[in-house]
């Protein structure tokens, strides 16, 4: 099976032919029906007369490409005398004629292996095209019982053309039911982990729901092999892992067994650094992370521990690149199963960068992957900055695979005898668009159905290429439900000016529907933040630190009134009315808002999702113009701790303040500040922990909401069921009071405690389900014990 490929670049003719004169360019076709070598040559800026450069000549071989016409690509340039003498090898595609011709199948129609298969009639394919196809017919076949079944695509290409008939020669092999699963001799380890490791979910698990199960002949052998590697990871060196059918009784159907013997569990003993001759065994110690002695020998603690050695031989001052560091497993006289464990290693030499190379990046521009990269050109090959470029690069998350590695630059070495190397990234992308639809609950929002597009890998100005691969981030969200309506589109530029300058664009649509009024709000906003550093004397001499990010925004708002209260309210002394002459509507309906804000954050949490430790900290500072002219200022904070490491306990810590202040007039109802209800103080109803007003002539009350804003809430999280359920104890505190910069709480104030569970069984779509009590209430406010919403913490 042929890949589309670029070689036959001998790098001694890019040597030494560069600048020599273009003599004569051809053509040779590798398939057996020839083709137009005109054709060929009108994609190649490569002519004869031209001076020969190997970056032409490597545009020219992607211009091939990108034709799509060829499946396989060869150049070779061979220097003559009077010059270069540059040959094009091409393989063409060829031309699917319908039908495909199916043999060999007796239990799946021809038309459900041609649907599987999807070859479009008259469309260009290649070898490797027909046998990712018949892979996916075979597929098909593993998914419905047929484990060994075989695949076998033939071409046979019609005389004088391109055009060409395939037929599938299908071995379909014998049916097998799978009834289950069971890993006899798993005395030591929780099978539903191993069952997790060979793609075997609850039902309940959306992982589960499209994954093959392991059934056929090569699926078993890799289940096999996972089993192997997650227990020799847990430090049982010796295990043994064998699969099995087992009929069950009185049905036609097979039971899977892997048969283990774990063997005995392997501990470290003694750890020592050998071979070192150009750094001592105790610095090298000091900069790795080695195991202690009494941990598991697992195998991939000693792969990282001598992962680590490597990185530190390789930095420092000398940068001895390509070191090698070998394991030895000595068992200890008297208990073989205490391994010392000594690390060989066998030093490199030192590397000067002469060109940084991006390998395996089809649609993700080179300057992404190059701004994530500490190293450059000339610079000394150190591999801890090799290493967190690596992770700069995989946390970005475009690509399923990151790796470095050093190739010959023949260069020689330069005048301090370090040696010239190019420094090449492979990457290997993967899919980063993202399209989500369902509906959602919260006892706030109550039912609704959202839908989200996103890219993260983004694009604006590459259509060509599906708006992929300029680093940008993209979105576009809709949410509508009887209580709330939201529309937003959202692009991102994290590197503005190919600097760390973050540029954020929205436009947005959002209506809330309250008991008493909805507010419409329609805009757009744009903003600019920039990373943050700051001295830190005490940690070391000349020690910069990352402090969050500094940024300016700039929106603009319209703000409508809509289906609103008729009537008047008694807000402590003074009458007031949502709707009526002079109201609320009348004074501050159908606004238009500019809106300048100054913001700070910083996020130093261990996971974006559900954090163990770290804290996330905020402060913004607005300034509005307009219809509507105020201040606000606010803050937010929350700490996590891990109190009981081997349980995974969790204690919570989270603070927030707000304040407003109209300059000139009042603060409208819709900027004013609520607490209570699931995201906020549980136990209370949404929005009730804030000054109320009471109909006049009536009993009821509605939220008015205040212009200062203190929030407290404390929660305690216990893992039941591994990480997908969790059980939380938590208090809340807070106050909403009338004026700004007013601490007086006495009126408002709430506090209230409950229990709640945390529920992450299904990825992305976490549940929160909260009982609370009020321990003190604000009068009128009415209490909630019930609540729930899907998302992470508020």
């Amino acid at each position: 099976m042929k890949k589309i490929s670029v070689f036959g670049f001998l790098l001694s003719m890019a040597l030494f032919s560069h600048g020599a004169s273009v003599t004569k360019v051809s053509v040779v076709h590798l398939d057996n029906f020839g083709g137009d070598s005109v054709g060929v040559l009108s994609h190649c800026q490569t002519k004869v007369g031209t001076s020969y450069d190997p970056a032409v000549v490597a545009r020219d071989v992607m211009a091939l490409k990108a034709s799509k016409l060829f499946q396989d690509i060869q150049v070779n340039a061979e220097r003559k005398a009077d010059g270069v003498e540059v040959t094009f090898c091409v393989y063409r595609k060829v031309r699917f004629l319908k039908p495909l011709v199916v043999k060999g199948n007796a239990n799946v129609s021809a038309s459900k292996i041609a649907d599987q298969a999807g070859f479009k009639d008259g469309r260009l394919y290649g070898d490797a095209d027909f046998a990712a196809a018949a892979d996916k017919v075979r597929a098909f076949y593993v998914k419905n019982d047929f484990p060994n079944a075989r695949v076998t695509p033939l071409v046979k290409v019609v005389s004088g053309g391109i055009d060409c008939m395939v037929t599938f020669e299908v071995e379909e092999g014998s049916a097998l039911s799978v009834s289950g699963y069971t890993f006899p001799g798993a005395n030591n380890v929780d099978v539903s982990d191993l069952r997790r490791e060979i793609g075997l979910f609850p039902f309940w698990d959306p992982r589960g729901w499209f994954a093959e199960k392991p059934v056929s002949e090569s699926q078993l052998a890799d289940a096999v092999a996972k089993i192997s590697r997650y227990y020799a990871d847990l430090g049982y060196l010796d295990v043994k892992v064998s699969s099995s059918c087992s009929a069950v009784a009185g049905a036609d159907e097979k039971t899977i067994c892997f048969n283990i013997e774990e063997g005995p569990l392997y501990t470290v003993g003694d750890v020592k650094i050998e071979g070192l001759k150009s750094y001592s065994a105790a610095d090298v110690a000091g900069k790795s992370a080695l195991p202690k002695e009494g941990d598991a020998a697992g195998l991939k603690t000693l792969e990282d521990a001598a992962h680590s050695i490597s990185v530190a031989v390789g930095s420092g001052d000398l940068g001895l690149s390509e070191s090698r560091v070998d394991i030895r497993r000595i068992p200890r006289d008297g208990n073989s199963t205490v391994l010392d464990v000594h690390f060989l290693v066998t030093e490199g030499v030192p590397v000067v960068i002469d060109n940084v190379a991006i390998v395996g990046n089809e649609y993700t521009k080179d300057k992404v992957i190059r701004r994530e990269i500490e190293l450059g050109p000339g610079d000394k090959m150190l591999a801890d900055r090799a290493e967190r470029s690596k992770d700069r690069l995989e946390g970005l998350y475009y690509f399923s695979r990151v790796r470095y590695y050093l190739r010959d630059s023949m260069r020689g070495k330069d005048s301090e005898g370090a040696e010239y190397r190019d420094l090449v990234y492979e990457v290997e992308e993967k899919d980063t668009g993202n399209f989500n639809f369902g509906v959602g609950a919260s006892s706030v929002d109550s039912v609704y159905v959202q839908g989200q597009v996103s890219q993260s890998n983004f694009d604006l100005f590459s259509p060509s290429k599906y708006f992929r691969g300029g680093g940008q981030k993209g979105r576009l969200y809709a949410q509508v439900g009887p209580y709330i309506q939201t529309y937003e589109a959202e692009i991102c530029e994290p590197h503005l000016f190919d600097r760390y300058l973050q540029l954020r664009v929205q436009a947005y649509r959002r209506q809330r529907w309250y008991d008493e009024y909805d507010v419409i709000r329609t805009g757009a906003s744009v903003a600019l933040d920039y990373p943050v550093k700051v001295w830190m004397p005490w940690k070391s001499l000349g020690h910069m630190e990352s402090f969050g990010r500094f940024g300016v925004s700039l929106a603009g708002e319209f703000i409508q009134f809509d289906e609103m209260d008729n009537g008047y309210w008694m807000l402590e002394d003074k009458k007031v009315s949502l709707s009526e002459q002079g109201g609320e509507d009348d004074r501050y309906g159908d606004a238009a808002e500019m809106i300048v804000r100054l913001y700070w954050s910083r996020d130093q949490v261990d996971n974006g999702r559900t954090p163990s430790n770290g804290s996330r900290t905020s402060l913004f500072f607005d300034v509005a113009g307009g219809d509507n002219e105020y201040w606000r200022f606010g803050f937010k904070h929350r700490n996590y701790f891990t109190t009981w490491k081997r349980y995974n306990h969790v204690l919570m810590l989270a603070l927030r303040g707000e304040t407003i202040d109209a300059i000139n007039d009042e603060v409208p109802i819709y900027n004013r500040l609520f607490l209570g209800g699931p995201k906020s103080i549980r136990g209370i109803e949404y929005r009730h922990v804030s000054p109320m007003a009471k109909r006049v002539g009536g009993s009821d009350y509605a939220p008015w909401g205040g212009q200062t804003l203190i929030c407290a809430n404390a929660e305690y999280t216990v893992p039941v069921f591994r990480k997908y359920l969790r059980v939380a104890l938590f208090t809340d505190a807070g106050s909403v009071t009338s004026d700004e910069l007013d601490f007086d709480v006495s009126d408002t104030f709430a506090w209230t405690a409950g229990i709640g569970f945390r529920i992450d069984a299904i990825p992305s779509l976490p549940i929160r389900i909260d009982f609370a009590t009020p321990i003190k209430k604000p009068d009128n406010a009415e209490e909630e014990v019930f609540s729930f919403t899907i998302g992470y913490d508020f």
